[in-house]
């Protein structure tokens, strides 16, 4: 299907394919900065508290809290039902009552102590039988007594005849009495009744005073039931505390308490919500999303199994002397020259043959005169006459690698000149050539030893335009890739040195102007 593919030309734009890399690159390296971020941080570990089994308890608990059988709602209704009691009722309704007032201003003056020892005088027995005694008259008294003994003498026969003088002295003696101003009062006297005693008189001032409207209420409302259920509840413990649970309810902490278990929308209102709402937030966010969406996906497996160890943009004015350099490696090593092979028609100048521009790398082949050296197997080295100048350039002195990827974006250009982009170590073999021009084709090639060529060829539609080339080096095999499609794959004889890069231009026959290999890029990853 491949073969068909690049037959046919029908492989993925360059351009595309480069767009999509960069693409993917730049949002693998997105997704590395994101994953040391704030928001990110933030939101593991709003994750972590948001599901955490306390969290949930703590949710659950706080939403399921009701007013209705809390400690408010136990104390609040034990008030509603202390002030709806009866004995509560009674004794507010007389705690400000008209009879309490006066009973208050009386109870224990000397107005109630006075009307009091009157009532108890009243009430003495010396007073009762006082009470009881019938109305005295003159017979009921000393005087009459002696009244009737006078008479008595007066019609004695002794007492007049003067026969006994005991009874005549006792007769003269009484009609001296009876004649005196004090029994003839008392024997003209009115009947005695109680009314007539101090007693009667006290009795008399006792129902006085005790009639009086305010004394009258006094002793009314001190044997009312009103008075009794006052002085039962004024200083009782069931009092005192709805006193205690009235001064509760009317606090600040009793009122916020009642209103946070009535709101229905308390959750809304707390610092979990607000982590609970920030962690929603961050978990529908466009960034949160994706960076979950591909951090576990196999988006960045082709990034994150490599590892760039070299690479040039060509970013510059001229070949980075760093990275490269401008002869074959072992001319630099040891001439300090530059030489071509015997078979070659040209000869590698220093810098004539290169032109860094617009980030691209141009190896010019040219016609021209110039003497430069040759090395020739038998021969040795030489100098000789050329016709043409080119230019290479080889990572031997900075870089090589065992293994890996190997690519670069390449446009050949000229199918009659030798452009190459190959690897090669210490010795003339193992060679690989990623791509090469030549003969009006795009060749693949490994030289295994002198003799020992492995090799495959595309058509010429792959010369005149830029496409990445790649060489995937693993110790079981080689594959060659042109936009990421298999062109070649290698299992035996795979070399196991490390190797370097080249890059070169070049001339096996004579062309008639000049022409130019060009370069965009060049990148070497090893794999993870």
């Amino acid at each position: 299907m491949s073969t068909l593919k690049l037959m046919l030309g029908m492989i993925p734009s360059t351009s595309k394919l480069e767009q999509e890399e960069k693409a993917l690159i730049a949002e693998y390296e997105k997704m590395i900065t994101f994953a040391g971020s704030e928001t990110l941080a933030k939101y593991i570990k709003l994750n972590e508290s948001v599901n955490s089994a306390g969290f949930r308890q703590k949710k659950k608990e706080l939403e399921s809290l009701t007013y209705k059988g809390s400690e408010e709602f136990l104390r609040e209704t034990e008030y509603l039902g202390l002030k709806k009691a009866k004995d509560i009722v009674l004794f507010f309704k007389t705690e400000g009552s008209a009879p309490l007032k006066n009973f208050t201003a009386l109870d224990g003056s000397s107005k109630i102590r006075e009307i009091e020892d009157l009532e108890r005088f009243v009430q003495s027995p010396e007073f009762k039988q006082k009470e009881r005694l019938k109305p005295v008259t003159f017979r009921d008294t000393e005087e009459y007594g002696k009244w009737l003994e006078y008479k008595k003498l007066l019609k004695d026969k002794e007492v007049r005849k003067n026969l006994n003088a005991a009874k005549v002295k006792m007769f003269e003696e009484l009609k001296m009495f009876v004649t005196s101003s004090a029994f003839l009062v008392k024997k003209n006297m009115k009947p005695a009744t109680f009314r007539d005693t101090p007693e009667y008189q006290k009795l008399l001032d006792f129902k006085g005073r005790r009639s009086a409207a305010d004394v009258v209420s006094y002793y009314k409302f001190k044997a009312s039931k009103d008075f009794g259920n006052y002085i039962q509840v004024k200083d009782s413990a069931r009092l005192k505390r709805y006193h205690e649970l009235g001064e509760y309810l009317k606090s600040k902490a009793f009122t916020e308490k009642k209103e946070y278990l009535l709101d229905k929308h308390r959750f809304e209102k707390t610092d979990m919500f607000k982590e609970l709402k920030e962690y929603d937030s961050l978990k529908n966010s466009a960034d949160i999303k994706w960076y979950f969406g591909v951090k576990d996906s196999n988006k960045f497996d082709i990034l994150k199994k490599r590892a760039l160890t070299f690479g040039d943009e060509f970013d510059g004015s001229e070949p980075d002397g760093k990275k490269w350099i401008n002869k074959y490696y072992w001319g630099d090593k040891l001439l300090h020259d530059s030489y071509s092979i015997a078979t070659e028609l040209h000869s590698y100048t220093p810098s004539d043959n290169f032109e860094v521009r617009h980030g691209v790398l141009r190896i010019i082949t040219r016609p021209q005169k110039i003497t430069g050296k040759v090395w020739d197997q038998e021969r040795g080295f030489y100098t000789k006459e050329f016709s043409f100048t080119s230019g290479i350039l080889n990572s031997g002195a900075s870089f090589r690698q065992k293994y890996g990827i190997f690519s670069a974006k390449i446009k050949l250009t000229d199918p009659a000149v030798r452009n190459a982009f190959w690897l090669i170590g210490d010795r003339i073999t193992p060679h690989i050539d990623v791509c090469r021009s030549g003969n009006g084709k795009v060749w693949f090639d490994l030289f295994t030893s002198p003799g020992n060529h492995y090799k495959k060829s595309i058509g010429s539609r792959y010369l005149s335009d830029f496409f990445i080339y790649t060489l995937e080096w693993r110790p079981e095999s080689l594959i060659w890739k042109i936009n990421g499609i298999e062109v070649m794959k290698q299992t035996s004889s795979v070399p196991q040195e490390a190797m370097f890069i080249n890059l070169a231009g070049g001339v096996d026959k004579p062309i008639g102007g000049i022409s130019s290999m060009e370069i965009d890029w060049v990148r070497v990853y090893q794999f993870k």
